[in-house]
């Protein structure tokens, strides 16, 4: 069969970069896209020709059980199931991961499609820090918050996105063949960072910007030849300042993470709505509907009908609030799908961390620098549920993983 199918592997790549492009501004480009992506890799011979061995990669396996435990979710769900295909709908972009991974098994064309992301990403960050300086006025004013805090998107994926920058700008300075090629990586990471810090009042970007800081400073000391002994002292050292500058951050109610213990404790003790507090509760809500139905879950897309049925019953004034997305990857799974679907989801996970190693310095340091992204914002958000966050997890995957 595939020998009487035309090589798209061309095609399927331009269609990557366009999608990559398009990530950080335009849903519906991203849609448009990755159609084009999955219709045009099943018209490819190359596609075909490399079907047998996509099996035996540990990752593609992790995504196609998310789905198919997905769809057998349908069958019991306690949702209505509209709700349960329009989850399943959402997660339709792991499908990415085994259609992308033909096309790019040669590390020039991974490094051009992460340089195409960075760029991307790298012109919202530059529209933000305009946005703050108020030099330009194009953000949606839906989106709410200060100038610059979101722009093409919310500050959630927004800040996500940056945080992604700061991790691909580092391991592409790493590639680059010339200092000053090298210097404009290492500004973007920098110019990234700083509006993460300073421009977005998002917390999700300002969490995970101490966890990058760790991964840098472990990766730069196993690549280098320091004994042992000055090696773990540095890493220790490097450490105890980042998680020194967190709990300061945290423990200071002036700054923004600072605000999060405040937010909880009003929550807490006075049972009124805020965003910290709603988080917490949504975290209670799903221990408890976990320990209802631990092993088959509750069913795909049963979060908002368990969740309000829970916020009936309750009396304070946050725990009445119910939801659709539990705004933690790991616990959306467990809800829905049991202990099965929370295996699976960690598989994915634990799979791209592994794979990692089987690849280039390079490729292996980006692999690993966008899993620390993805796998400490899970813990805060529903990221393969989400839009912008969910596609940039599985295109990494498809673009970067070996066959």
């Amino acid at each position: 069969m595939s020998g009487r199918l035309p090589a798209l592997g061309p095609l399927v790549r331009l269609l990557a970069y366009a999608l990559l492009l398009m990530l950080p501004v335009s849903v519906g480009g991203v849609n448009f896209f990755a159609a084009l992506i999955i219709l045009a890799a099943l018209l490819s011979q190359e596609w075909w020709q490399a079907c047998g061995k996509l099996p035996r990669q540990p990752v593609v396996l992790a995504a196609l059980a998310m789905l198919l435990l997905l769809c057998a979710g349908l069958l019991y769900t306690e949702g209505s199931l509209r709700d349960g295909l329009a989850v399943l709908a959402k997660y339709r972009k792991l499908l990415l991961v085994p259609m992308l991974l033909p096309f790019f098994q040669e590390d020039r064309y991974r490094l051009a499609a992460m340089r195409a992301l960075a760029l991307s990403i790298f012109f919202t960050v530059l529209v933000s820090w305009s946005e703050f300086l108020g030099w330009t006025h194009l953000s949606d004013p839906i989106y709410g918050g200060p100038p610059g805090d979101a722009v093409f998107k919310m500050h959630i994926p927004q800040g996500t996105l940056f945080s992604l920058l700061v991790v691909l700008g580092i391991c592409l300075a790493r590639e680059a063949r010339s200092l000053p090629l090298r210097f404009f990586y290492w500004g973007m990471s920098l110019l990234a960072a700083l509006d993460i810090a300073w421009v977005m009042v998002g917390r999700t970007g300002k969490a995970i910007l101490p966890v990058i800081a760790i991964w840098a400073l472990w990766e730069t000391m196993r690549q280098q030849s320091f004994g042992r002994k000055f090696q773990r002292l540095l890493i220790g050292a490097g450490m105890v300042l980042v998680l020194g500058a967190t709990w300061w951050a945290v423990s200071n109610p002036r700054t923004m993470l600072g605000s999060v213990p405040r937010e909880i404790r009003e929550s807490q003790e006075t049972g009124m709505i805020t965003s910290q507090g709603i988080r917490l509760e949504f975290y209670r809500k799903a221990v408890q509907l976990i320990a209802e139905r631990p092993w088959a879950g509750h069913g795909t897309g049963s979060v908002m009908t368990a969740t309000e049925l829970l916020a009936s019953r309750a009396r304070t004034e946050v725990a009445r609030v119910s939801t659709v997305n539990l705004h933690n990857e790991f616990m959306m799974w467990a809800v829905q799908l049991g202990w099965g679907g929370l295996t699976a989801v960690l598989m994915f996970f634990m799979a791209l961390w592994r794979e990692s190693f089987r690849q280039t310095l390079t490729v292996g340091m980006l692999l690993r620098g966008q899993w620390v992204v993805f796998a400490a914002g899970c813990l805060f958000n529903s990221y393969l549920l989400d839009f912008a966050e969910g596609y940039a997890i599985v295109l990494s995957s498809g673009i970067l993983l070996p066959i």
